[in-house]
């Protein structure tokens, strides 16, 4: 993010001083006051930009997750009636999916509270443990079945 922020600000910059250089004499200079504003404003699309993004894609995975996590408690109910009846292979089903789901669970409230690179960093974790919550989830329901 910081990157971006910076590479943002310093192509505006270059820009303008491009812009100033081939400008003839009849036209109006280039003040550093009006490349600092149009680098503000480059900076500030930039973070707007950003922030859309990460809201866009927490957006989908809540839709996920909660669609998967919907799917895998009644499952996990299914489960529960197995291992009672004595399945081992159940107890063992609906561990794994608990596991995961709580894995999911905590990479989304971490996420909420990240930006920048450490956002970029956590989200292919965060996308990992989804699908491993999916493959978690048609294990159990291939097995339970």
């Amino acid at each position: 993010m910081k990157r971006i922020i910076w590479l943002t600000t310093l192509l505006a910059a270059a820009t303008l001083f491009a812009m100033a250089g081939c400008s003839g004499n009849d036209e109006q200079k280039v003040t550093a006051e009006q490349v600092k504003k149009e680098a503000k404003e480059a900076v500030d699309t930039a973070v707007a930009y950003s922030k859309q993004k990460k809201d866009e894609f927490m957006a989908q995975v809540n839709q996920q997750y909660d669609s998967l996590k919907k799917q895998s408690d009644e499952l996990m109910q299914k489960a529960k009636e197995q291992a009672a009846a004595g399945k081992e292979q159940a107890k063992q089903t609906l561990a794994d999916l608990q596991e995961k789901q709580q894995a999911v669970s905590d990479k989304m409230a971490a996420m909420k509270d990240k930006g920048g690179e450490a956002w970029a960093k956590a989200k292919p974790e965060l996308e990992k443990a989804l699908s491993n919550l999916q493959e978690a989830y048609n294990k159990a329901k291939a097995e339970l079945q």
